[in-house]
């Protein structure tokens, strides 16, 4: 692109995320905004909730403006039992911009992205992103300041035409890369360190899996695009420099390709990198003893099992591409190379049943040194087969309501107190579950071991405090309740 051909702007970048169980989460896609616009010359400045500071009527009022970005990471807390959306809380954002700025206000971010049109309707911002941004918003700036093109012709784009209609126009996927170079403030990845979060980096985009519930495949496409190993290990090496102590790789999963774990793996360890890591694994027979001991020379401490069930024919429901004797395989490798790992469990999606819990749950006693992690129902998105398989007696205007009333799957005849109430009995003699969300006791120790420098991952705690009697005993389904303990 060339850079001469409009003025710079100055673009305010928003994170109204208030959201902080079990830790604050890094705006990584805003980096990703902002190392886009800066590679264009454009002046730019993200306003966080972390550290609490300045306001951001103050923030805005400082820095003047041309316009104003604002990412909506998550449309609700995905609980069923105490749902919980954040559309009051965008709106209540924008109500805050609008008091003191007439910059234009572009909205994005992978929770915009789910329900777009229904956000953008009730925002009343001027521009919307859908999917990866970088690209939309570097042509958007361009026009915006003079330098041409064409509205209609920006992927991704919504905005509206001379007669107040709403115009969407169709995204197109990106054929390879990662989405740039996202650029990483010290000040902010301390911040976010001090708070104990481990910081998000991007390996891959896009995911080839068919998880009934999952937007990855939606937001991302489905074809992963890969960064090279060099690239990684690169962005690794800054955040080392900053002082992070804990990294996240935020990928659907980070084994989508064997080749590809082991490319970033050597290219860390080349670049002597020490970091550690975590990150999304699909239990596999493909992760090898091998593949998990070079994963970890390379940094990796912690895995996060997207496993779901222990239930063959539930996972088959689920769109999983495994089955527990796969579970059990990664499992027993991980645990025997010591390596800290949990599981995912959601009950109640389609097919599940009483007996296929009860298999759950007992396979579950069986794996060695396991954290699990338990939700109930399903939270339902567009687009995905879950949502046909709920909405399918729905009227479009009726189905489109579920932004603010969310939706839940729950397999006939289970309930979710039942659920709820076989797990808090299962909880008495297992303190390796983690049922609902965390009480007022843990979320205090949390944040006094964050005040004593202890830095993610936090859940390494979860099991010793249950032990000890601390408690991470959610409430009731129906009391009230702290945000998901779930990443």
């Amino acid at each position: 692109m060339n850079v001469d051909s409009f003025l710079p702007a100055r673009v305010l970048l928003v994170n109204f995320n208030t959201y902080d169980q079990p830790y604050p989460v890094y705006p990584l896609g805003l980096a990703y905004i902002e190392g886009a616009l800066r590679e264009d010359g454009h002046v730019t400045e993200i306003w966080d909730v972390v550290p609490p500071g300045e306001s951001l009527e103050a923030a805005v009022l400082r820095f003047r403006p041309d316009c104003i970005g604002i990412s909506m990471r998550n449309i609700d807390n995905a609980q069923s039992h105490n749902p919980r959306s954040f559309t009051a809380d965008l709106l209540a954002c924008v109500a805050q911009l609008r008091a003191v700025s007439a910059a234009p206000l572009i909205l994005g971010g992978s929770g915009f992205s789910i329900f777009p049109e229904r956000i953008f309707d009730l925002s009343g911002v001027e521009f919307g992103i859908v999917g990866e941004g970088e690209a939309a918003i570097r042509s958007l700036l361009r026009w915006l300041r003079g330098g041409g093109g064409d509205l209609g012709g920006i992927a991704g784009l919504m905005f509206r035409n001379g007669q107040g209609g709403t115009v969407v126009v169709p995204r197109v996927t990106a054929a390879s890369g990662g989405g740039g170079v996202p650029h990483h403030d010290p000040a902010r990845l301390a911040a976010y360190t001090r708070e104990g979060s481990p910081l998000g980096l991007q390996t891959q985009r896009g995911c080839p899996l068919r998880c009934c519930y999952c937007t990855y495949p939606l937001i991302e496409g489905r074809r992963s695009r890969y960064r090279s190993g060099e690239e990684v290990a690169a962005e690794l090496g800054e955040m080392a420099a900053s002082g992070v102590r804990q990294v996240f790789f935020v990928d659907s999963v980070f084994n989508t390709n064997n080749e590809h774990v082991s490319e970033v793996c050597e290219a860390v360890l080349r670049a002597g990198v020490k970091l550690n890591w975590e990150c999304f694994l699909r239990p596999r027979k493909g992760i090898t003893r091998e593949l998990l001991q070079l994963m970890q020379r390379a940094g990796l401490n912690h895995i996060e099992f997207g496993s779901d069930s222990f239930s063959d024919p539930v996972l088959r429901s689920y769109g999983k591409s495994f089955d527990f004797e796969d579970i059990r395989v990664s499992s027993e490798s991980a645990s025997a190379l010591n390596i800290r790992y949990t599981h995912f469990i959601i009950f109640g999606g389609p097919g599940e049943t009483e007996l296929t819990m009860e298999q759950t749950l007992a396979r579950a006693a069986a794996l060695p040194k396991a954290l699990y992690f338990a939700t109930i129902g399903m939270r339902v998105y567009p687009g995905t087969p879950l949502w046909q398989l709920a909405t399918r007696h729905e009227a479009d205007d009726a189905a489109a309501d579920h932004l603010l009333e969310p939706l839940f799957y729950l397999e006939p005849p289970l309930t979710v107190t039942g659920i709820h109430t076989r797990l808090k009995q299962l909880q008495q003699t297992a303190s390796n579950w983690a049922v609902g969300d965390p009480p007022p006791a843990f979320i205090e120790t949390m944040a006094k071991l964050r005040r004593r420098g202890k830095g993610a991952n936090m859940w390494e705690y979860v099991e010793l405090m249950q032990r000890l009697g601390s408690g991470l005993q959610g409430t009731s389904p129906t009391g009230p309740t702290q945000p998901s303990a779930t990443p």
